[in-house]
């Protein structure tokens, strides 16, 4: 059995696909709606998931806690600097709010440098030079591709490495040798630029085979059918909304004056 609130909910999400992509056509005040309550309703969610799940349990939480003791002085100090924030809006003591912001710059920093190097660089080398060790070694046996091919991609994976980090050695002057290793690097970069962009690309079509399936009533249930009616309500929305645009742009035209009519001569 679908409640009434799946059946409006169904219907709203169509609405909003629709009028999302009205925006092809040109801008509207649809658009405008939808756009305004998607920034709206992702504000207002973030502020009540921070207050819950950030400042309540580390800052409310442990200043109402008497277990805690003097060491509750602690977060009163983070308080402050929590108000010094708020600061900006106040051109006298603007200059308060540098305070909080540095201590976040560079609290992350220091937290999230190292980490990443480790992470992005560190540890990838060392996946690099591991896998060119056991390939060197001989140690084939689990793979699935023939040998030449393992071969190339072993020449590719560090000749790209090494062509990649000889494009932004900038200590010397790129020429000769130097610049088309460096030339090589740029392609392996571009390709893998590519790649990365391809795969959101795929991403976003994916999400816009998923609402076009919604839209259409694909892999719905006998009973959600019946209830839903998608195609019809996404028709009716289609009609609607288009047709209001064109309503409004056409009487934007009607009412504005033709600016390359000449002057009315006066008397």
């Amino acid at each position: 059995m679908v409640s009434l609130y799946e059946v409006f909910g169904h219907w709203f999400a169509i609405f909003i696909t629709v009028a999302t992509l009205s925006y092809l056509y040109e801008d509207n005040p649809f658009y405008k709606f939808v756009e305004h309550l998607y920034v709206g309703t992702t504000i207002g969610y973030e502020i009540i998931v921070q207050f819950y799940d950030t400042v309540k349990p580390n800052l409310i939480d442990r200043l109402a806690s008497p277990a805690l003791g003097a060491s509750r002085l602690v977060y009163i100090g983070l308080l402050v600097l929590v108000l010094f924030l708020f600061m900006r809006y106040n051109k006298n003591l603007a200059w308060l709010g540098r305070i909080p912001i540095a201590f976040v710059i560079g609290i992350y920093a220091g937290q999230n440098v190292p980490a990443v190097a480790n992470s992005d660089l560190i540890a990838q080398v060392q996946a690099t030079v591991e896998g060119v060790r056991s390939f060197a070694a001989g140690d084939t046996a689990g793979s699935q591709f023939p040998l030449w091919a393992q071969y190339l991609g072993v020449f590719v994976l560090v000749s790209g490495l090494i062509a990649g980090l000889v494009y932004f050695f900038f200590s010397i002057e790129h020429k000769g040798s130097i610049k088309h290793i460096s030339r090589y690097g740029v392609w392996v970069l571009m390709v893998g630029f590519g790649a990365s962009f391809g795969f959101t690309v795929q991403g976003r079509i994916s999400l816009a085979i998923g609402r076009a399936m919604q839209c259409l009533g694909v892999n719905e249930s006998a009973a959600q059918a019946e209830a839903f009616h998608s195609r019809v309500v996404s028709v009716v929305c289609v009609v609607v909304i288009f047709g209001t645009i064109i309503f409004l742009q056409r009487r934007t035209k009607k009412n504005t004056p033709d600016s390359a009519s000449p002057p009315t001569p006066t008397g």
